[in-house]
């Protein structure tokens, strides 16, 4: 009788140990691993081949870049819009100044300036300009990668920011492909992650990550509208 009760508990100790074992480990939340080459490297997909355009012809290409750049603008602009990130943005979005938390290598009011003077330029002048567009999408681009990464709490939010990346991107490639067609222009240089440093990757806490991010859009909304007056629509 005893060595049946001895082998009754060895059995509930075995079957005990193997739930335990089987039971699914939490483990901590990791962002996922970025892409081994930034999206703004390639805006268009892969090699962005453009027939380089006959000098001759310059001024009529020049004006034909620039309505295209001025319709896709006007899809990222609307699609901006439409996002209302000032009420998902609620909580933080009062008393939020440029020295918060909100890296200071992105365009600023100095570059949105330089872009509203262009408002009644020439088309060249106005596409002499491309290139400072698309080195300051490309500093965009670096920030909203790592907002949409690090945005895991508000599934509205992580739509909004990936939404915006997207057109970003469509932007970006336009940008490159005008310039790359153009044969006065010449393409700037491919910016890098590192321009984020680590601290400006990670806030301390969630509130200031979230004013970082609101920071960042202000930015880019003020960015948008300069360009909006350039291309007048």
């Amino acid at each position: 009788m005893h060595h049946r009760t001895c082998f009754v508990v060895s059995v509930i100790v075995v079957v005990v140990l193997s739930c335990t074992s089987a039971a699914p480990t939490l483990t901590a939340f990791t962002k996922p691993e970025k892409s081994r080459v930034p999206f703004w490297h390639m805006p268009c997909g892969g090699d962005n081949e453009v027939e380089i355009l006959d000098p001759k012809n310059l001024d009529e290409e020049i004006t034909a870049n620039l309505k295209k750049l001025r319709i896709q603008h006007g899809l990222m602009m609307n699609d901006y819009l439409s996002r209302d990130y000032e009420f998902l943005y609620e909580r933080v979005r009062i008393g939020v100044h440029e020295h918060q938390y909100i890296p200071n290598w992105l365009p600023g009011k100095k570059d949105v300036h330089t872009v509203r003077r262009l408002k009644h330029a020439s088309p060249q002048l106005i596409a002499n300009h491309l290139p400072k567009l698309h080195s300051d999408l490309q500093k965009f681009a670096v920030a909203i990668e790592e907002m949409v990464e690090d945005e895991t709490f508000t599934p509205k939010i992580q739509e909004a920011l990936s939404a915006t990346q997207s057109y970003l991107k469509m932007m970006l490639c336009e940008v490159e492909s005008s310039i790359l067609s153009l044969p006065v222009l010449h393409l700037p240089s491919r910016l890098e992650r590192d321009i984020m440093i680590e601290i400006e990757r990670e806030p301390v806490d969630d509130t200031r990550r979230l004013v970082r991010d609101w920071g960042v859009l202000l930015k880019y909304k003020d960015y948008l509208h300069a360009w909006r007056h350039v291309f007048d629509y």
